[in-house]
């Protein structure tokens, strides 16, 4: 059997020699030990689904970490050249694994940056003598995150002294943050919705 640190020694140096963000190299020391459990399930022939699965952890942590699409792309290729495996029937998937994880991970990123536009201060504008414009838009039509997001927007607002609150946006969301702001002592009046 090949030694392992050999193995992933060169593989870390094959990519932090691609690495194209300074981020891409401190990501290659960083996971080691993901990089370790697919080179033993390599090694082993285990079973598919435990390299595909590695390998999804490894996309992500990529992304969790900012590291570039290209890091993301080429390791797995780097990872089969130093173990000589050639164009192994399983390294398309693998390597889709790696692309899948690390695209999920921007993704739900991107969702949750999206999400906190509705948050406090940010949907808010000041109208002066403790009162406030609230844009009530949050996307989600689910009575359970909008009452969440409504309770936090209420508990915000009292907490910075508002007493007033004017309210417009989608009816569940509208809904929702009247009930909240009402609930913690706010004035509300809900301005007519623009058709």
């Amino acid at each position: 059997m090949r030694d392992r640190e050999a193995l992933l020694a060169a593989w870390s140096a094959k990519d932090r020699g691609r690495a194209v963000l300074p981020a891409d190299r401190a990501i290659v020391e960083d996971s080691a030990s993901i990089r370790a459990l697919i080179i033993d399930v390599m090694l082993a022939g285990g079973p598919e689904d435990e390299l595909y699965d590695a390998c999804a952890v490894l996309g992500r942590f990529i992304a969790q970490r900012d590291g570039s699409p290209t890091l993301a792309s080429v390791t797995l290729d780097h990872a089969a050249e130093v173990l000589e495996l050639g164009a192994a029937p399983w390294l398309a998937p693998a390597r889709a694994a790696v692309a899948e994880g690390f695209t999920a991970t921007v993704v739900e990123d991107a969702q949750l940056e999206a999400l906190r536009t509705w948050e406090y201060p940010s949907c808010v504008v000041p109208l002066g003598q403790a009162g406030l414009a609230i844009a009530a838009g949050h996307p989600s039509d689910d009575e359970e995150i909008l009452a969440a997001w409504a309770g936090r927007l209420a508990k915000a607002a009292a907490l910075a002294g508002i007493r007033r609150a004017v309210v417009s946006g989608g009816e569940l969301a509208t809904a929702a943050l009247v009930d909240a702001l009402t609930l913690v002592g706010i004035e509300v009046n809900s301005a007519p919705r623009v058709r």
